[in-house]
């Protein structure tokens, strides 16, 4: 009888000495895992500092902690990486860049298609903001109409109103510009391009108005609505001379022709040259008054 209780009792022993055993390796467990996660705490302490709090946990309110865990993340990404991608970057975003440069700017007229970058900064776009206007422009971007600047996604709407009046668009002189230089009109290709400038030879080396290029065989009111407000025709050099002009220039021109080409030759020939007027060659039948009006020879005399 005594040696089974004996028995039950070391049994008893053993059995608790185990549960000690682990008892204590799981308290040397847990107090690792405390000084772990109590090493890590002072980032967020200091978080909370600054937030004017000691960085202690408040009881029964996890969003605070929540918000602590928040701001340490933040604090430690560069503000580079919290910026949206520059394919994201809108026209709002320009502004906190330029309240951030702090610098003075001028108002003066300027031409979109011609400023240049320091011209852009005065005018108080930020160093990129300048660089991404011409970037557009080395592409083969143009300015047509002062709305297009507006469509910069570096210009927001209160610096446009603000610029608006002082944007000038060059235009483009149809008598003076090369072929290179209309092909930057909307609808104007190489093919175009090469018949304007045939047809202002015929002309005579110029146009008076800019409405000549509607008589240019495909060139209809639908096209040159694409490019009407970006031209002029403001070169002038001279008259076209239908008493010095040899008969082949005189059948080349679109407003003679052949028939009256030869009649004013004829003209010249039988009379004499204080005869020589426009009214006479109108009354004889040779010139038609539409083509003479058109020539500009019944116009007020231009000042050159």
């Amino acid at each position: 009888m005594k040696r089974e209780k004996l028995s039950s009792a070391a049994a008893s022993g053993v059995v608790a000495l185990i549960f000690l055993v682990l008892g204590f390796q799981a308290a040397l467990f847990m107090g690792n895992v405390f000084k772990e996660r109590r090493a890590e705490k002072p980032a967020f302490e200091a978080v909370g500092a600054e937030e004017g709090t000691d960085g202690r946990d408040d009881p029964g309110s996890d969003s605070k902690e929540d918000n602590r865990v928040v701001s340490a993340v933040k604090s430690a990404i560069s503000p580079a990486a919290l910026e949206k991608p520059s394919s994201y970057t809108d026209s709002r975003t320009v502004i906190s860049e330029r309240i951030e440069s702090g610098k003075e700017h001028e108002l003066f007229e300027f031409d979109p298609n011609l400023v240049t970058q320091e011209e852009l900064q005065k005018l108080g776009f930020s160093e990129r903001q300048a660089t991404v206007i011409l970037n557009y422009r080395e592409k083969g971007g143009s300015f047509r109409k002062k709305s297009d600047f507006a469509k910069m996604y570096v210009v927001d709407s209160l610096k446009y109103a603000q610029l608006e009046p002082y944007i000038v668009i060059t235009k483009i002189d149809i008598n003076s510009a090369d072929s290179l230089t209309l092909l930057s009109l909307t609808g104007i290709g190489p093919y175009y391009a090469h018949k304007i400038l045939e047809y202002r030879e015929r002309l005579g080396g110029y146009f008076t108005s800019t409405d000549q290029l509607l008589e240019i065989e495909g060139i209809d009111e639908e096209r040159m609505s694409g490019f009407s407000e970006n031209i002029e025709a403001r070169s002038v050099p001279f008259r076209f001379d239908i008493w010095s002009a040899e008969q082949w220039q005189l059948e080349r021109h679109p407003y003679i022709g052949s028939y009256a080409a030869k009649g004013i030759i004829r003209y010249k020939s039988l009379s004499d040259s204080s005869l020589w007027t426009v009214e006479n060659l109108i009354s004889a039948g040779i010139l038609k008054r539409s083509a003479a009006e058109k020539l500009g020879l019944l116009l007020p005399e231009i000042d050159l």
